[in-house]
């Protein structure tokens, strides 16, 4: 883990938000994808082996012509969304944009940009990177 300057905001708004550091780890290119093969294998064999099994207690050929295709495309989609994954972000509280109550960042959350709820005020939390000009 290290340090990561991020900007907390609300989604869909154009006030500049408070810059804070929070722990990251940054993924490396093997490291994503290593995370972005696995997920792969394990969604095309799920995907392949319900859509062999719909086969089996449905014997409706429209459904399995329909379902494998989608067992194929849907693995390297989820692979692709995986790679695009450059940074966890660790467990910790943030202060809510709006109403400055703490909103919980769970543990590896992927960003950016991360977005959750606050449970106070009901405002969508935005995370994004901020990038820190060093002059």
């Amino acid at each position: 883990m290290q340090p990561t300057s991020v900007r907390i905001g609300m989604m869909d708004s154009t006030r500049p938000g408070l810059v804070v550091t929070l722990a990251a780890r940054h993924l490396g290119r093997w490291e994503r994808l290593r995370r972005a093969f696995g997920r792969m294998v394990i969604v095309s064999t799920i995907a392949l082996l319900v859509s062999n099994f719909m086969l089996l207690v449905v014997p409706a050929p429209h459904l399995h012509l329909c379902s494998l295709p989608l067992a194929i495309i849907l693995g390297p989609l989820v692979a692709f969304l995986a790679w695009r994954q450059r940074v966890l972000l660790g467990a910790t509280d943030i202060a809510c944009a709006r109403c400055g109550k703490p909103v919980a960042v769970p543990k590896d959350q992927p960003g950016w940009p991360v977005r959750m709820n606050c449970l106070h005020c009901g405002i969508m939390v935005e995370l994004t990177h901020a990038a820190v000009s060093r002059d």
